[in-house]
């Protein structure tokens, strides 16, 4: 048997071919003409070849593969990059399954293939969406025809979101926040006083027992950072949850009652003093008010908000700022004997600010 092989150059060539058959290996692209004969020999000893069979195969082209594949994250995208697949329309796509080896052919149909990536494409890459954990591999196309090539892993934590921080006293500080979805873990970073700290909590511990850092008096920012749950993957770092925990101001007030004389009686004395750490201007500070209340005789109830009862002194927060600690009297008559006093914080940063209270057996004043 004899096989003669025609390639679009024109030139033929004869293959050795069992009779089995035969593959041809490094053939051109194109269109190849193949004659498949059988040798005979004659009466007289002569060989000779019958007409034989003729073929016609077209050799279609492969696309170069993807060597390497690279995936750098950067503003909130990841940018993907690779050498290799020259001439090919080089597709990034996610596997459903396990990813074929690089290098495997995929001879198609193409509509089989998984479609490219559908993340957003920005300025700086494509975004992942929050929550994204997948495998990315590159896949060189040419006509019908592709090759896979090698991938990378790619994951973009969902972020934390509604972080708040308060004090709570002993020096230190409760810290809240919207559990990130698919997260297992998030690192909560303090700064402050030029010192930066790391927390790491789970999800578990988090959701049982909270969280509480150490906190000094002074301003801080704190801010709270999922970690990826991949190792050896391209991470693209979500928009960070940040607050700041202001300086710990307080205002403390207390109430010196007068000892009864004779014919007469001296006011009672308030004094309101304002602290805050070294260094940490305590502005816009919130108007201290002073409510009474008097509606039982034997028992003076407390006044329970500032409007529950009658102010019989208010110092706005300008005054306390520039003084620091004032003294007033209550005016005699202000509100009939005996009743309960009480302190409030109103306007500018009440809630941040700390109201240091005496114990309310020393506000009755008889």
């Amino acid at each position: 048997m004899s096989v003669e092989l025609t390639g679009p150059d024109g030139r033929t060539s004869e293959v050795d071919a069992p009779h089995c058959g035969f593959t041809a290996h490094g053939l051109r692209t194109g269109e190849h003409h193949l004659r498949v004969s059988c040798r005979y020999l004659t009466v007289d000893g002569n060989e000779v070849k019958s007409p034989g069979v003729r073929a016609r195969i077209t050799v279609h082209p492969w696309p170069s593969p993807v060597l390497q594949l690279t995936a750098t994250a950067q503003a909130g995208c990841v940018r993907f990059s690779w050498t290799g697949g020259e001439g090919a329309d080089v597709r990034l796509v996610e596997w459903p399954g396990e990813a074929p080896a690089p290098g495997t052919e995929l001879p198609g149909p193409l509509s089989e293939l998984p479609a490219s990536l559908p993340w957003k494409q920005a300025s700086a890459g494509l975004v992942p969406p929050p929550g994204t954990i997948a495998r990315v591999t590159a896949v060189a196309v040419l006509g019908e025809r592709a090759v896979a090539g090698p991938g990378v892993r790619v994951e973009a934590p969902a972020p934390a979101t509604a972080l708040t921080v308060e004090r709570i006293g002993e020096g230190l500080a409760r810290v809240f926040f919207e559990w990130p979805k698919n997260v297992r873990q998030v690192t909560v970073v303090r700064e402050q006083d030029d010192h930066c700290d790391e927390h790491r909590v789970t999800r578990t511990v988090f959701l049982r027992e909270g969280l509480h850092i150490p906190v000094g008096p002074t301003e801080a920012h704190i801010r709270a950072i999922p970690t990826a749950r991949t190792a050896n993957a391209t991470v693209v770092s979500p928009a960070c949850a940040e607050a700041v925990l202001p300086a710990d101001i307080a205002i403390a007030y207390c109430v010196h009652s007068s000892a009864r004389r004779p014919l007469r009686r001296k006011p009672s004395t308030v004094r309101v003093t304002l602290s805050s750490p070294p260094g940490q201007p305590a502005t816009d500070l919130p108007e201290f008010v002073l409510v009474a209340r008097n509606d039982d005789a034997r028992c003076p109830v407390r006044p329970r908000h500032p409007a529950d009862g009658t102010t019989v002194l208010r110092l706005s927060g300008e005054e306390l700022h520039r003084a620091g600690t004032i003294e007033r009297e209550i005016a005699a008559g202000a509100c009939r004997t005996p009743y309960a006093l009480r302190g409030f914080l109103l306007g500018g940063r009440a809630a941040s600010i700390r109201l240091e209270e005496p114990s309310p057996t020393t506000l009755v004043v008889r």
